[in-house]
């Protein structure tokens, strides 16, 4: 029995690799991974995910955030949440991200074919975990948390001048509705979350362990600054705030 359990892993791991290089073959150039989020290869991705849970009888449902949610009723309605993110920086890694939607698929799959499983399960692909291209990561979660401003993200810009507002609604996906991916959380009996991810460290070599539980992470903070001035040479430019005699108009004494 241990070696027909430990076979059936060793055939789901290489399902999984499979299923990555797959994914990273049509999503990818030399440069690496180019799904950003809200673009025609992210949406590639997502179209080869769907057609993944097909034969399985599952659909992707969107949340009004841009998640996608597939789940697999199991004999509990207690649910356990597995998944990832589907979208990548430009010249992303092959794994980021990728990872934990794909273990989460291999999962659907192992259940989906055979009895049901002792819970629901339910594969989740965030929408816009990176941020990449409108300077705001985290998206899709933050909103299904609640923790979303909605006025912080309204003027946002890509590179190119294209509003998000107006790339959401490309989507499908309303600004002001986004809150409402709360209701997905809300509405179900969510007992864990669990999301396989690609170190990106040495910490695991380092040690000679192929994986390992995370603790702890750092807050993620992003803040946009704004430089107004002339380009000038040092010394002899006239000072605004107006300094004589070694003495500034603002009370404080030259140095």
């Amino acid at each position: 029995m241990q070696n027909e359990i430990g076979g059936d892993l060793r055939r789901s791991a290489r399902r999984v690799i499979g299923d990555l290089r797959e994914l990273a073959s049509l999503t990818s150039n030399p440069r690496g991974a180019q799904r950003v989020a809200w673009g025609p290869v992210w949406m590639t991705a997502r179209g080869w995910l769907r057609d993944k849970v097909s034969p399985l009888g599952l659909t992707p449902v969107p949340d009004a955030a841009g998640n996608n949610w597939i789940t697999l009723p199991g004999e509990s309605s207690r649910t356990v949440i597995v998944g990832g993110h589907l979208d990548s920086v430009p010249n992303g890694g092959w794994l980021d991200g990728t990872l934990g939607v794909l273990v989460a698929l291999e999962a659907l799959r192992r259940y989906g074919q055979g009895s049901k499983p002792p819970v629901t399960l339910r594969l989740v692909d965030w929408a816009d975990e990176e941020g990449a291209r409108f300077g705001r990561s985290l998206l899709g979660s933050s909103a299904a948390a609640g923790r979303l401003k909605v006025d912080e993200i309204r003027d946002l810009r890509d590179a190119d001048g294209i509003r998000l507002e107006d790339a959401l609604r490309d989507h499908g996906v309303m600004l002001d509705t986004m809150l409402n991916a709360r209701q997905e959380l809300q509405r179900i009996d969510a007992k864990a979350y669990l999301e396989m991810h690609i170190e990106q460290g040495p910490v695991l070599e380092s040690m000679n362990r192929s994986a390992g539980v995370v603790l702890g992470t750092f807050g993620l903070e992003r803040s946009m600054v704004r430089f107004v001035g002339q380009a000038a040479h040092s010394g002899s430019t006239p000072i605004a705030t107006g300094c004589v005699s070694g003495r500034c108009g603002n009370g404080t004494r030259m140095p």
